[in-house]
């Protein structure tokens, strides 16, 4: 029985990152969404938009390999060191237009135990 490889903190797995790279060539317009719990990642969410003139046409652009590799290193980038929060990679028309880190912060011994 193969032993499974643990991941460090803030590692994205080879599922995940074959899931991020197949909507960053597929997704013409929308987000995907990491989100991150105790510096792992907890899920993936891939959401697309299609709206006007994409309704009734193929999308011609497609990011190439090259391109969708470039921004796997971004986005690794963006979730290293991630204790709670999302990144979130917003496409327009087939090409990346943002990526955003959002940290999230919990805080207990208030009143009642955080959240």
């Amino acid at each position: 029985m193969e032993k499974k490889r643990s991941l460090r903190a803030g590692e994205l797995p080879d599922g995940a990152t074959l899931f991020i790279a197949r909507a960053l060539a597929e997704v013409g317009s929308g987000r995907i969404v990491l989100s991150a719990q105790d510096s792992r990642l907890v899920s993936v969410e891939r959401e697309e938009r299609i709206g006007g003139e994409a309704l009734f046409a193929a999308r011609d652009s497609k990011p190439s390999a090259t391109d969708g590799e470039r921004w796997l290193g971004k986005i690794r980038q963006s979730f290293q060191d991630l204790p709670y929060g999302q990144v979130i990679i917003t496409l327009k028309d087939g090409t990346v237009k943002q990526v955003e880190r959002l940290t999230r912060s919990r805080f207990t011994g208030l009143d009642g135990e955080g959240i």
